[in-house]
Parts: C-alpha cells; sequence; structure tokens
C-alpha cells in the first residue's frame, strides 16, 4: 500500500509539473518577461535591462554596508517625465554596467503601495529622483539628492565627479585608483602595482576632461594591467613621455620601456578600443561582460499568469465597451483620485508647512464643497478638512494618513481598493493617477459653477494650482501646469464659467504637448478633446471650436447627474440613482468580477473557476482508476493447473 501511495504522490507532482510546462510553452516569451516583472512589482524596469529594482522590503539589505555606492533613481510608474526619463536612466545602467563593484544603478517605484512608506521616509517630494547613497552607508543616511541630467552624458559626467570626491574623502576602499598620477617621478608608478600586471596605461588629459575616470572604470577587472590619469598640469612627466597634446595614451612596460597608442578621436569609446586592440596584440584575454542581476529573482509561469493574459482579452473587450458610453466620468475614478492624492502624494511629506499647508487647507476645502460624493464621502472628507484645520501651522503628512484612516474606516469606506475604470490604462504604467486628476478637477470646476453662479471665478482654480505646484509628484507635469497658469489663467478667467473653459483649454493644451509621446497610452491616444463623434456640435463647419456647445457638452459631461457608479455596490450609491441603459449593458459584469476577485484573493472570474473544478475532477479520476488498476492487479492469482506440478506428460 506504501508503494501504492508513492506512485500516486509521485503522479501527482508529474501532472502538475506537466501543465505549468505546457502553460510556459504556450505563452510568448514577451508575455512571460512582462508577467516576471508584474510578479516582481519591477514598475517600468524590466529583467532585460540592466537596472537593480528596489523595493521596502530589499532597500536597506542592499543599500547599506556594501562595497559599492549606489545611484537610484526614486520614479512614479504613472508620471509622464518618469516615462521619457526611463530610456536615460537604462541607457545609463549598461553604459557604466562594468563599474557595478563600484557604482550600481538601482530605481524604486513609488507608485507601488507597499513602497509609499520607503518614499516618504527618503522625502521624495517629486519624480523622478536621483539620490547617491556611499559605499559603506549607515542605516542613518539618507542620500544625497543629484541632479539628473539632460542626457547619459551629462548623467555620466555628474556621476564620475561624485565617485572622484569619494575617493578623494577616503570612501570606496578596494575600488581602482581614480586619483591622477601626481608625482614628478615616472619610476614611483610601480610602487605597490601587484606582480600579475604587465602593463602600466597612462591617459594624459585636461583637468576638465572625464575619459581618464571613466576608461580606469571601464577596464579596472583586467589583471594584465592598471590605468592612471595623468593631468596635464604634471608637466614633468607630460616632458618625460613626448606628450603635448592632451588628451593621449602612453603605456609603460615593467622595464620602462613607454609607446604611445594612437586614437581615432577623443571620445571615451576610442580610448576603450585602442587599450582593448594593444591587448589583443599581445595576447591578453579581456574578461567577456557579465549578464545583468537583479535582488529580484525571476517567477516561474504558473496557471494564474496564464488567465491573467486571458483577462486582460476580456478587460479589452471591456474597455471597448466603455468607449461605446461616450465622455462619461465614474464615480471610482474620483474616489481613487482623491485617495491617491491623499494617500500618496500628500502622505509622501514628512512636514506641511507655509504655503504647501496653506494650499493642502484650499484643496481640501474645494473637494468639501463641490465634489459630488455621497453623504458619507462628504462626511469624511469634512471631519478630515476639520482635523487639518484645527493645526495651527503645519502637520505632518504622516498625521494626515493617520486622519483618513481614522474616519474612514470599516465597511463602508469610501476610498476602499476600487480599479480605475474610466481612466484605466491598457498597461499599469499608462493613465490613471494624472487622468483621474484631471477628471477630478473638471468636476470640480463644472459643480462649482452648477451649485453657485456667484461663486469667486478662480476658488477651484487656485486649489489646482496650489496642489499641482507643491504635492503632485511629476516635477516635469507640475512645471508645465504652473507655466500654463502663469501665462493665462488669471487674466482669461473673469467669471465661474470662465474656471470651466480655461481648464478645459489647458487639459487640450497638454494632451497636444504629450501626443506620441512616450507615456502616451497606444489603446487610448491624446486627442483634442470632445470628439466630433462625442459631441458632434461642439466644432464649426470651419472645424474651429463652437465654444457655447464646449460649455453645454462639459456641464453635462462633468455635472453630477452624469456621474456613472459603475462599479459602485449598489448599497453605496445614492439612492435616487438608477443605471440608464448603456451602464446597465456593462454594470453586472464590472460588479460580479470585482466582488469575485475580492472575496477570493484571485483574478479569478466564475468561468476560471469553472474550468478549475473540471479540471480537478477530470485528474481526481484518472487518480481513482489508476488506484483501482493497482490494487486489482495486486490481488489478481494466477491459477495453479496439475501439470504446473508435477510437469508435463
Amino acid at each position: 500500500m506504501a508503494k501504492l501511495t508513492v506512485g500516486v504522490v509521485i503522479f501527482v507532482i508529474l501532472v502538475d509539473s506537466i501543465s505549468k510546462q505546457t502553460l510556459a510553452i504556450s505563452l510568448s516569451a514577451a508575455d512571460r518577461r512582462l508577467y516576471d516583472d508584474l510578479k516582481a512589482g519591477r514598475g517600468l524596469y524590466n529583467n532585460d535591462d540592466k537596472v537593480t529594482v528596489l523595493n521596502a522590503k530589499n532597500f536597506k539589505s542592499n543599500v547599506y554596508g556594501t562595497k559599492n555606492a549606489w545611484i537610484i533613481e526614486f520614479y512614479n510608474s504613472w508620471c509622464g517625465f518618469c516615462h521619457r526619463f526611463a530610456p536615460v536612466w537604462k541607457s545609463l545602467a549598461a553604459n557604466i554596467y562594468e563599474w557595478k563593484d563600484v557604482i550600481t544603478v538601482a530605481a524604486v517605484d513609488c507608485a507601488n503601495d507597499d513602497n509609499n512608506p520607503l518614499c516618504r521616509e527618503y522625502e521624495i517630494m517629486h519624480y523622478p529622483m536621483l539620490k547617491f547613497f556611499s559605499a559603506n552607508s549607515k542605516p542613518d543616511h539618507m542620500g544625497v539628492t543629484v541632479n539628473k541630467g539632460k542626457n547619459v552624458d551629462e548623467a555620466r559626467s555628474t556621476l564620475v565627479e561624485i565617485l572622484e570626491k569619494e575617493h578623494i574623502e577616503g570612501r570606496g576602499i578596494g575600488w581602482p585608483n581614480i586619483a591622477p598620477y601626481r608625482s614628478s617621478d615616472i619610476k614611483n608608478l610601480w610602487k605597490l602595482v601587484p606582480s600579475s600586471v604587465k602593463f602600466i596605461i597612462l591617459i594624459f588629459e585636461d583637468t576638465e576632461s572625464f575619459i581618464g575616470t571613466e576608461v580606469i572604470l571601464d577596464l579596472h577587472h583586467i589583471d594584465s594591467i592598471q590605468v592612471r590619469s595623468v593631468l596635464n598640469q604634471n608637466e614633468a612627466v607630460s616632458k618625460l613621455m613626448g606628450v603635448s597634446t592632451f588628451p593621449s595614451l602612453v603605456v609603460v612596460e615593467r622595464n620602462m620601456q613607454t609607446f604611445s597608442l594612437s586614437v581615432s578621436d577623443e571620445s571615451r569609446e576610442s580610448f576603450r578600443k585602442a587599450i582593448r586592440s594593444f591587448l589583443q596584440s599581445r595576447h591578453i584575454s579581456i574578461p567577456e561582460e557579465e549578464p545583468s542581476t537583479s535582488p529580484e529573482e525571476t517567477h516561474n509561469m504558473e496557471i494564474s499568469d496564464l488567465l491573467s493574459i486571458m483577462a486582460a482579452e476580456e478587460e479589452k473587450k471591456k474597455q471597448q465597451g466603455i468607449k461605446q458610453m461616450g465622455d462619461i466620468v465614474f464615480q471610482v475614478d474620483l474616489e481613487k483620485a482623491v485617495a491617491y492624492s491623499l494617500q500618496h502624494e500628500v502622505s509622501s511629506f514628512k512636514l506641511i508647512s507655509g504655503e504647501a499647508f496653506t494650499s493642502l487647507k484650499d484643496y481640501l476645502n474645494v473637494l468639501v464643497k463641490y465634489l459630488p460624493f455621497s453623504s458619507r464621502g462628504v462626511n469624511v472628507l469634512s471631519n478630515l478638512r476639520n482635523a487639518v484645520f484645527s493645526h495651527a501651522n503645519d502637520i505632518g503628512g504622516e498625521r494626515v494618513l493617520e486622519y483618513l484612516k481614522k474616519f474612514d474606516n470599516g465597511d463602508s469606506s469610501v476610498f476602499s481598493s476600487h480599479e480605475w475604470i474610466g481612466c484605466k490604462g491598457s498597461k499599469p504604467q499608462y493613465r490613471g493617477y494624472p487622468c483621474g486628476l484631471w477628471t477630478l478637477f473638471h468636476t470640480l470646476t463644472v459643480n462649482a459653477v452648477l451649485q453657485n453662479q456667484q461663486l469667486d471665478s478662480l476658488e477651484v482654480l487656485n486649489a489646482m494650482l496650489g496642489y499641482i505646484t507643491y504635492f503632485f509628484g511629476c516635477q516635469d507635469c507640475s512645471k508645465h501646469f504652473q507655466e500654463m497658469a502663469a501665462r493665462s489663467m488669471h487674466s482669461e478667467v473673469n467669471s465661474p464659467k470662465e474656471s470651466i473653459l480655461w481648464l478645459w483649454k489647458a487639459h487640450n493644451e497638454a494632451n497636444k504637448r504629450l501626443s506620441g509621446d512616450v507615456s502616451e497610452d497606444p489603446e487610448h491616444i491624446k486627442i483634442q478633446f470632445p470628439s466630433r463623434t462625442n459631441c458632434p456640435t461642439c466644432r464649426n463647419n470651419d472645424d474651429f471650436w463652437n465654444i457655447d456647445e464646449v460649455l453645454h457638452h462639459l456641464k453635462q459631461m462633468y455635472g453630477k447627474s452624469n456621474i456613472s457608479y459603475i462599479g459602485i455596490s449598489s448599497d453605496k450609491r445614492p439612492q435616487e440613482y438608477t443605471l440608464s441603459n448603456e451602464e446597465s449593458r456593462f454594470a453586472e459584469q464590472f460588479i460580479a468580477n470585482d466582488g469575485e476577485r475580492k472575496r477570493l484573493g484571485w483574478n479569478f472570474n466564475f468561468f476560471d473557476i469553472s474550468l478549475c473544478v473540471v479540471l480537478y475532477a477530470f485528474s481526481a479520476t484518472i487518480l481513482v482508476l489508476v488506484c483501482i488498476k493497482f490494487v486489482m492487479r495486486r490481488r489478481y492469482r494466477k491459477k495453479l493447473y496439475i501439470h504446473d506440478i508435477l510437469g508435463k506428460v
């Protein structure tokens, strides 16, 4: 019986293994990389990049107490500027990968909920933000903010300056010697040089050049050589070597014989190529570049990953259905935008004071006054506003988060974890919060006018400007909005309705600027809205805007009566609210899928569960039949005949 049990166990293991391998084979390489990256929480960087992905769990164990320094990008995967900067960061990581035992290029996605406390601790106020951590940093070191630069060359030059300073100040023990050779006696070159070194290669350069340090770091893994830089200020050595032009390349042998190497130009790559060609001519082996590594392990493909890919197709169909509904605002998106702004952006500040504190109060004030939330939602925001207003001069971001959790808790929580609907992108890094924030402020400007024609025409816009100036994480986006506001907001807005139109113009200006940008969702291209399809009367025959019709459309689109409660359970909708015919077509699917995923904790729907049950029943039946066969064979006994005993006659 024990053998039978072992056999069954082995059979189950084989079936499970074969099924997983079959699923893995059925997926393309791109799909596999995508889901490895998603499961690892890698954000904008994947396993093909040489960027080390850090998170709240592995950050401190990797960064502190290491022999190498770290340059870390804190970014946000929804930030447009971060999307544009990501190729630069990837290129930098690849460009200096041979320096990895000296400095490691890494990234942290602050959009990840799990990383939010980490980004608050390190005072990440905008994205992307670069921080440098010295070798052997202590846990109390918060890193030094570093200028990003405009391209890879600028970023690399900044790093070289930092590393040279680190070396001068005695940090980075074990690093290659990147200090210029300053002695006037050439014989001192070989002092304390390991016996494995056959050649010392001198790079003569100007004081403003970085070629020497860069090439030293590029080639420091080659044991047979030692590369040193010599500045043009060292006239004695320059004269002795016959160097009169900078930069130049000279090889020194152990017997003190010297000769020059020619380079095609003054670039770093030309110097690397000249040195490598020389080594090959002397039959000296050059180590090959090692593959990229990351603290994150690559996960094997599992059943849930295949189901996720299947669900993506279902989601795409769902989004097509939403588009057919026209210009509509979803309550889910408004709630998620407010929640993200408070839980992630405002809470990221250690201390909010001065104009930032005033802007926070203005923001909370317009939310309470004009956002068309349920009575429960208004009550939560009103309590939060009163709590913040009770502080005289400042408040900590974490304190704001504590207040929000205090007032919004239990089963009736307003800011529960819904998924984006109208603002959902085709991939996690697209749309989302930026779309939600635009939707939120359009809704505020429209409903402020609908509620009160006598209001201050700049009340909502000023609150929006203050929030974006001090709290919106995308630094580049914030800068552009501030420029638009400075250029026209106060001069063009003289009445409440003009605040609606100004924000519409500003949004279209941003859409025009970002059209075709790397941050644009290919499934949701940026247009000048409203489209002809959704508002045929908004454009005249000459294709110019009909402002009155645009205003009418915006009031309808963002007005309280047009807000859709798809995705919100019926007990949390306003009593007077009823679904339209278009909404009814999709509401049951949204609510059922959302509810089942939360209840089950998986991305399974009823079809997925049914399929799993059928497969399980089929597998169980096969196992039972196998067991029966084993048992019957053990019980079978061959009958004895007389000739078996006496032999054949």
